[in-house]
């Protein structure tokens, strides 16, 4: 048995310890070492040993020799698991090539443990490791492929990750090397998994833990481009459980394990994975709660084509995980209407808190207009004004009408009032609001607060079967429904309410007049009148 010992402390690994397991043992190790902070800066989420040891068998080895990449490693743990798969599934390899990035210098010495131990472990099966463990930023190590020089000594036939997962400001390094790919303020993650797309050999292979936000929304199209010009993906498992997966670090978080590979023609010998040769143009969708069930998953095949339309301006990934999701796909496929064939359009509010301290007032003044925050809007009606705020903490509900402040604040019309945040722990993803203008008619305008969206017509106003048609809609189980196989965002964009589909105009309307008549609007009833005018089930 062989020691190895950091700077402080000295570990062990167990007698006939599996390197995985070794490498679990130091992250919990680790983790007691450092702050929360540190780890959230850092965006360390270390991947739990099941789930580790499920994205093991997700790759097959049929060759003599592996070249492997984990391009954010933290303590090994992917790695190791990977190659213990390789070596009892695959008794004809030789030689596992390893090339891992980690720049984190508290993590160093203890993912050199775990590839000393493991090259040991691979050593008494017959086999050879080879690894290079760089200290470099894997995305500016990179950044020449980022900027479309495509003269790239290195290639590998299996890239794995779990990656950090933070958002990056604007003038990062990181961001400026990768502004030709990215929109916006992008997620660190989104650029390892598109430098690994781009890394892979003919026939190459990405095994991914992520979280879901890539696949719908504005900031993350210019990747959703460019990923699937650059991959075919295959298998997906889905998480339906935020809290479970990351659990020991205590992480909210909506994720996936994505695993895809290179749309170049395959090479002999190429690594495979499960269901390649049986489902050569599908996908196969996979679903657990979380980790403690994956021996019970759930799996379904589907068409690339039923989950993204890649020839759409934002080629929407959508992950349905059961019959009821594939049902509601099928019903949004059957429509061709948007916000814009009505005339209507989504905007976001003006206002912006910490922008326009000098015009929010707490009391009335004979100039002011009412200002709608996210929490006056509640499921199919608006409470305003209203004594408390977020967290009990008291919101200033009026706006002052100037020359100056004008521009920020919307005629006094028929609007659709949604939220554009939805707590991590939410049941739903979508809560609108109808807001009808004759309810506070003694004023000519009013204020919409930057954490709200509005629906309205851009020539005249929404009458008011509009407005609560669309309401309902939003609000129903079926848009709730839909709107979850693409978003795994706490964030609702106008982008994404632009580009649903709608029924037609004189369904809106219908769902309007009979919501209208209804005693009491609940879910229940929303969800009565939709699939009646809509004639689907619920």
């Amino acid at each position: 048995m062989s020691s190895l010992e950091t700077e402080s402390f000295e570990i062990f690994p167990f007698e006939n310890e599996l390197p995985s397991a070794f490498a679990d043992r130091l992250g919990i190790i680790y983790a007691s070492t450092v702050t929360d902070e540190h780890k959230k800066k850092a965006g360390q989420f270390f991947t739990p040993l099941p789930i580790a040891k499920f994205i093991g068998e997700f790759a097959v080895s049929t060759g003599e020799i592996v070249k492997i990449l984990d391009p954010g490693c933290g303590i090994g743990i992917l790695s190791a698991a990977m190659a213990e798969d390789f070596i009892f599934i695959n008794p004809q390899i030789k030689t596992i090539e390893l090339v891992a990035f980690e720049t984190d210098v508290k993590l160093l010495p203890l993912a050199e443990m775990c590839f000393n131990y493991l090259r040991l472990w691979l050593y008494s099966k017959g086999v050879e490791l080879n690894y290079f463990l760089c200290k470099n930023d894997f995305i500016l190590h990179n950044s020449h492929i980022l900027s479309g020089r495509e003269d790239i000594h290195e290639k590998y036939d299996l890239i794995i990750s779990n990656p950090p997962y933070f958002k990056l400001p604007k003038d990062d390094p990181r961001s400026i090397a990768a502004q030709t790919v990215i929109y916006g303020q992008t997620n660190i993650y989104s650029i390892f998994l598109l430098i690994a797309a781009k890394l892979l050999k003919p026939g190459g292979k990405l095994i991914f833990i992520t979280p879901r936000s890539f696949c719908s929304g504005n900031y993350f199209r210019m990747f959703r481009e460019q990923f699937f010009s650059q991959v075919d993906i295959k298998n997906i498992h889905l998480f339906e459980s935020r809290s479970s997966t990351f659990k020991r670090d205590k992480v909210l978080q909506e994720t996936l394990i994505i695993a895809a590979s290179a749309k170049l023609n395959s090479s002999p010998n190429q690594l495979h994975l499960p269901f390649d040769q049986i489902s050569k143009d599908s996908i196969i969708i996979s679903s657990s709660s979380g980790m403690s069930d994956l021996d019970k998953r759930t799996w379904m095949f589907y068409s690339a084509e039923t989950l993204i339309d890649i020839n759409s301006y934002q080629k929407t990934l959508h992950l349905p995980s059961n019959n009821e999701d594939d049902k509601v796909i099928d019903v949004f496929r059957k429509w061709d209407n948007t916000l814009h064939k009505f005339g209507w359009e989504v905007s976001t509010g003006k206002i912006v808190d910490f922008r326009s301290q000098e015009f929010i007032l707490k009391d009335p003044v004979g100039n002011s207009v009412p200002l709608f925050w996210l929490h006056n809007i509640k499921y199919m009606e608006y409470n305003w004004p209203t004594e408390n705020g977020v967290k009990g903490k008291p919101k200033r509900q009026y706006f002052l009408s100037n020359k100056d402040s004008n521009k920020l604040l919307v005629p006094n019309l028929n609007y659709v009032l949604l939220r554009r945040f939805s707590a991590k722990d939410d049941s739903r993803k979508l809560i609108a609001a109808p807001y009808l203008s004759t309810t506070l008619n003694e004023f000519d305008k009013i204020g919409i607060e930057n954490h709200l969206n509005y629906i309205y017509k851009k020539q005249g106003s929404l009458t008011i079967e509009e407005t609560i048609g669309l309401s309902a809609l939003l609000n129903s189980t079926l848009f709730d429904r839909y709107f979850r196989t693409f978003n795994g965002n706490i964030n609702v964009s106008a982008t994404e309410l632009r580009d649903i589909k709608l029924p037609n105009i004189k369904k809106i309307i219908e769902i309007g007049r009979e919501v209208l008549n209804e005693n009491e609007i609940t879910q229940t009833s929303i969800d009565g009148v939709i699939s009646r005018q809509l004639k689907i089930k619920l």
